[in-house]
Formats: C-alpha cells, structure tokens, sequence
C-alpha cells in the first residue's frame, strides 16, 4: 500500500533503525495507598477527549496499570471475565483470534470479509482483523471497554462496543522494569521497558517481551502437546516535545506469535487431542496449490505497525493527526474435526496478507459552554487470502481419503472516509446536553481466483461466476449515525444519564462458500442503543457504584448459521435472517473502606431474543413442526422449531474479588483474588442441547511481596485455580473447544 501521509512517512523516518514492543505492564500497587482509603480518580477517553469516568454518560469499565496486576488482566480476552455482559472465547482453529459479544452482539468468523462488532483500538487506531486481536499488554496505562454501539466518534462503526487500549508515553525520567516468570505446562516469559530521555524534549521507550508454553492439550496421535504458544515482540515509542504547544508521539511495533487452538475431549483431569496434524510434517503436500503446501501444524502471525500521533494546542482547538499503518502476515495449518490420520479430519490452511492504513484530524476544544470534538477520518484496508479446505473420510486401520473441498485465493478491499461531531453544552451547572453524529461513506469489493488444484474435489468458481450468480462484488453504503444525550448531576457525587445511540456493522460476504451459489451477500447490522443510568461517589468517596440500563434493537441481525447437510458437508451461511432485541442492567462498583484494601463488584443481566424471521427462517420453522428433521437444530431454528436462545448470552454474570496491602516490617505482603461466574449460555446458534454450557465459575488468586522502599519484587499466582473445564467453542457437529485449565505462575521482577 503507497502511503501518502506527511506525518506517517516522518514517523517511519524517525523510527526506521528501532523495534518495538507490544505486550507488559509493571506490577503497580493494586490497591490505593493514600492513607484516606479513598478511590482515585480515573480519567477516560471514552468521547474522544480527557474525562473523568464518572463525568462520563456512556457504559464504559475502565482498568488501571494496577487493576490489570491485581485482577491478572494479561491478554484481551482476560477482560471478558470483569465486564458486565461480556463473553469471550478464543475462537475455533486459531488461537490468535478472539471472539467476544457484548449485550449478544458478537461474531465467531474470523475471515477477513466480516467486520467484528466489537471493535479493538489501541492508542486510537483500529484493529480492523479479528484474525489477530488476541494480544497480551505491556506498558499498558489503563484499557477501557465501551458497552453499546460506538456510532459517533470512534473510527469504525461498531454495534457491540470497543475495546480501547492506551499504551504508556515516554517518560522525562530515566527507569523501567524487568521481570520473568514461569509456570505450568513449562511456560516462560519475560519482558522488559526502559524509559531513556535524550533531552527535556526528546524521549524515548523501548520495550520487548517472550514468551513459551508447551500446551495443555496431549495429543494421543502424534505424543507432542498442543494449543501452547511461542511469541515475542518489541515495541519502540518516542515523544518529541519541539514547543509547549506539540507534542508528537510516534510508535512502532512487531510481534511474532505461533498459537493454535484444536478441539480435544476431556478425559478425566486431562484434554486429549487425536489429531495427525503435527508441528514437523506438511501434512497437505501433493493436496493444496501455493505456499501453504508446505505448512505444516501451526498459526505464524507477523504483525508490524507504526503509528503517529501530532498534538497541537492552538490556543483555540486542540488538533490531533493521527496516521496509522498495519500489516499482518498469518499463515495457519489446523484441524477442526480432530481426525487422527495424517491430513487432519477437517483442516484448513491459510496463507493470508492484511494490510490497512487509517488517517484521522480530530479537534476537541470549549466554546463558552459548550465542549466540542469534531473531526474527519478515513480508512484503507487490502487484503489477500489464500486458502484451502481438505476433509479426509477416514476408512479405518489407518486409511483414509483426503478430499480438496476448495482452493482459492480471496481479494477483498474496503475504503471508508467519515466525518463526525459532538457537542455537549453545559445549560446549566447541573444540566448537560449532548447531541453528535457520524456520517460514513463505505465501498468493500471482492475477488475469487480459483487456484488450479487438479484433486478439487467440488466446481472451482471465480469472480465471473459469483457475478453469473447474480451476486454483486461490490457493496456501498453511506449512512449518518446520531447521539443525542442528556446528564443531570444533583451533586458533585451523583450523576444521572440518559441516551440514545445509533450504529451499524458493516456488511459482506460468504466467503467460505463451497460454490459461487453461496457465496452470498449479506447487508449491514443496524442498531438502536438507549441507555439510562447513574454514576455515583458515595461515603466521602469511598464507595464507587455506577448502573446503566439498557435497551438494544436491531434490524438486519448478521446471524451466523453453519448447516451439516445431508453429505456431511458442512455449509457456512450468514444473512440477515432476523432481528434482536437485547435489554438488561450493568452495574460496578469499588470499594476502598480502608487504606491499602480494595474491593471490586459487577453484575450484568440481559435478556437477548430474536425477533421478526425472515420468510426462509419461517418455512424452515414450519417444515420442522411437520416433522423434517433435517429443517430441526440448524441456523437459528431449535429442535422443537421454536427460535432459539441467541449465542453468548447468559442471562446472568458477575465478577467480584479484591486486594489488601499487608505491610509486615519493611516489606509489604499483598494478597489478591478475583472470581467470575457465567450463566447457562449457548456456545451455538441452533440452541442443540450439546452446545448448552452450565453456569461456570472462574477464580484466580495471587500473593506478592515486595519490600515499602525498594526496587524488587517477587509473587505466585494461579489463574482458573480450581481448574474448571468447560467447553468455550463448538463446530459442528460437535467438536469442542474447551477453555485453559489451571496455571500457576511464579514471577520475579526488578523496577530502576
């Protein structure tokens, strides 16, 4: 991709010779140490611009460095387990993705013609692959996870929410950290930052991590242990300060990740794989086209970016360009039907290239009484997947007959410039009014290149034949999403809110598709939010306690339906089938009664349903009820022919845990604790009483000891200490996909 932009080529210009680190935080205090006891003010920018969380009219939960030690916060998807209404899972095949759903909004396809609805930023650009978004944290200065579309003023629209991680700047200071652990399943890591000042005016942070696992899953096939992990990265950040009224951040990072995720069966304390798929042998060799031939059991992601950040305080508005730059590598070899024979039971290879290029000029400023931000922004993505599907029909004795399904090669791109505003007019000391809106133009177009595979068992189909289907190649959308807000605060501790919110999902296609048939277009998701709520600092701030209610409506529901058809084959499908409706209350609270001890609580409840069927969910409700049994537990028609409970939406979830800061002599002994609880839920979308998951607790626990005065550190954690095994992902027809088990860790680490 040729990028034009002045002050990304300055960026790169300036970190040309450097690497730099993505993942780490160092282990802050997790509970407050004023003497007090009191909470400390947080500051978010869940509107785009600096605010205190409780001045804040939007569902947002807010983590802090301590609060990601304290509650063992390491990956993205640790985050699921502390946030009212959130699930997440690593999905299905690749260990690299992460599926979340957010009041049941939510995708489990990662391939790069869906867009997420739970959007990821870090230090406000947008990830636009969910191939990719399972990453851990270092240098982190705080994660804020919105709730409810974000329409208005974050670069993609997105109708479930945002996970949006702000990493640490340059510090004026000479310091940093080390530190190493290792646990169970021989896992290793390490990782490291030094803040190093050359002048008053020019800063610099370097920052790299590693990490190992052998894997918790034994393979009874081929003796070696999967769905562990080898990654490392490195990150370097600089900060130039030419005047007091710039301030230019520039970053760039790469990170090397090896991670899969396989099916396996619970046999007794222990996960069993049975796959033939192994990390030495090209299992597909002779079977694909291309590069991928000679992959062999793995998921290599490469992921490179830069970004840049120019802040310029014009004495009127402030002005931020921010330019960012992504390109993602992933080639993956795995299994999803666990067969034991040497090609797998159902694998899938990849070879794919992503590339995305993202430019925002944004202005937030005050005006009298009114607080504006404003701004325009564009987006580029180009993408390139080639990818093949072998099913082996296992004969027996250790026969079986490999069958090429598919061979392709995937084009898709899309373009999106958008300009918003929103502005909040302070009408009295009490009373705020917001009002905003987003008006986005989208193009996405696609291409299939059949590769000449002479063992294709199915019809090799191209771009001309999807437009002989009938079906457009290219989607255009344009639409305006609004915010209108109003917040009332009867004291400097209590807040009362209400609003209403639009945003969309961008449509796409079927690209799993076995024939240019199915190869089917689906529009954009469409949502309605409306929140109310409160926000609250009670018992001389002490106590924190913020509730939302909320009400979720969409037209145009993108739901994912997989079909096992007569053959065995399994068919992808994802339309517009429905509606949904989701509503429920989310409510956090901190609790700081003494200093040095820190309690947390939330509970979210929600209730999710589809509603209005389109004519084909209907007919296949009907021809159920007549007794097909086929028409039965397929899409989002249960066995009984009623609707089923939509996916990942337990009715019910809760966290809750804390931390006390022991001090004994000169030493301070801290322990932590956290536990999760989520309800019964689905995992599926057919509502199959195999897809059904309990309600399932999750606890983690931690001590660590490190001296009042002094740079060291030592502590032992355990996450999933009850080692509690349930099923996070099926395929059907019923290959699970269970969560981590147990860990222990032991962790050494050094502050200068």
């Amino acid at each position: 991709m040729k990028i034009t932009s002045i002050a990304l080529g300055a960026a790169v210009g300036t970190v040309l010779c450097t690497t730099t680190p993505v993942f780490a935080q160092t282990a802050e205090p997790p509970a407050d140490d004023s003497p007090q006891g009191t909470l400390n003010d947080i500051i978010v920018t869940a509107q785009r611009r600096e605010q205190s969380l409780q001045d804040v009219p939007v569902a947002v939960s807010a983590f802090t460095a301590a609060d990601l030690t304290a509650k063992q916060i390491d990956t993205t998807l640790d985050l699921a387990r502390l946030v009212p209404n959130m699930v997440g899972t690593s999905n299905v095949g690749i260990g690299s993705a992460n599926t979340y759903f957010i009041r049941g909004l939510g995708n489990t396809e990662s391939i790069a013609t869906f867009d997420p609805p739970v959007g990821t930023y870090v230090d406000d650009i947008y990830i636009s692959r969910q191939n990719a978004n399972n990453f851990s944290f270092f240098d982190v200065e705080r994660i804020e996870v919105l709730r409810g579309p974000q329409g208005t003023l974050f670069g993609r629209n997105t109708t479930g929410g945002a996970i949006n991680v702000i990493l640490k700047k340059p510090s004026s200071e000479l310091g940093g950290y080390a530190e190493a652990s290792y646990g169970r399943f021989d896992s290793w890591r390490g990782r490291a930052s030094v803040d190093l000042p050359l002048s008053d005016k020019v800063l610099t942070k370097f920052s790299g991590f590693a990490l190992r696992s052998d894997g918790y899953v034994k393979n009874l096939t081929t003796g070696e242990r999967n769905n562990g992990e080898k990654s490392y990265g490195a990150r370097a950040a600089l900060r130039l300060l030419p005047s007091e009224t710039i301030t230019w951040d520039v970053a760039a990072d790469y990170i090397r990740g090896n991670q899969v995720n396989l099916p396996s069966v619970l046999v007794g304390d222990d996960l069993v794989s049975r796959t033939g798929l192994n990390r030495n042998t090209a299992a597909l060799a002779g079977l694909v086209i291309g590069r991928k031939a000679g992959f062999k059991l793995q998921n290599i992601t490469k992921n490179a970016s830069v970004t840049s950040n120019l802040q310029i305080d014009t004495g009127g508005p402030t002005i931020n360009i921010i330019t960012g730059y992504r390109n993602l590598k992933q080639d993956y070899l795995s299994d999803l039907f666990d067969g034991p024979l040497t090609t797998g039971g159902f694998a899938i290879v990849n070879a794919g290239r992503f590339e995305q290029f993202t430019q925002e000029v944004k202005l937030t400023g005050k005006a009298g009484t009114i607080d504006y931000v404003a701004g325009a922004f564009y987006i580029h993505e180009k993408n390139r997947t080639d990818f093949a599907d072998v099913f082996t029909i296992n004969l027996g004795g250790g026969v079986g007959i490999p069958l090429v399904l598919s061979d392709r090669v995937l084009g898709n791109t899309t373009s999106a410039p958008a300009v918003y505003a929103q502005i909040d007019w302070h009408a009295t000391d009490e009373l705020t009014l917001t009002a905003g809106g987003r008006y986005t133009h989208e193009d996405k177009h696609v291409r299939v290149i059949p590769n000449p595979n002479p063992l294709l068992f199915g019809v090799p189909y191209g771009t001309a034949d999807i437009r002989a289907a009938g079906i457009p190649l290219k989607q255009s959308i344009s639409l305006f999403t609004p915010r209108v807000a109003v917040e009332y605060r009867t004291s400097s501790e209590f807040m009362m809110f209400a609003s209403a919110t639009r945003g969309f999902r961008s449509g796409g296609w079927n690209a799993r598709a076995l024939s240019a048939e199915n190869f089917l277009v689906f529009g954009p998701e469409k949502v309605w939010s409306y929140e109310t709520g409160l926000r609250s600092e009670l018992l001389d701030r002490t106590l924190r306690f913020n509730l939302t209610g909320f009400y979720t409506d969409v037209n145009g529901f993108q739901v994912p339906l997989g079909f096992v058809d007569s053959t065995g084959a399994i068919n992808f499908v994802t339309q517009n089938g429905s509606d949904f409706r989701d509503y429920g209350v989310e409510a956090e609270a901190q609790f700081v009664p003494t200093a040095g001890l820190s309690l947390f609580a939330n509970v979210g409840l929600q209730r999710a349903k589809y509603r209005n069927p389109d004519s084909t969910i209907v007919a296949q409700q009907a021809s159920c009820r007549a007794g097909n049994a086929a028409s039965c537990g397929q899409g989002i028609v249960a066995p009984d022919g009623s609707l089923a409970i939509p996916e990942r939406t337990p009715k019910f979830t809760t966290s809750f845990g804390g931390s006390y800061d022991i001090r004994l002599g000169g030493v301070r002994l801290t322990p932590a604790a956290n536990a999760s609880y989520t309800s019964r839920q689905t995992v599926g979308t057919a509502g199959v009483p195999g897809d059904f998951v309990g309600g399932e607790w999750l606890v983690g626990a931690s001590l660590t000891l490190r001296p009042d005065e002094g740079p060291w550190r030592i502590g032992v954690d355990c996450s999933n200490c009850f080692d509690n095994h349930f099923v996070g992902s099926n395929f059907p027809p019923g290959f699970k996909f269970y969560n981590e088990p147990m860990m222990w860790r032991i962790t050494a680490g050094l502050e200068f």
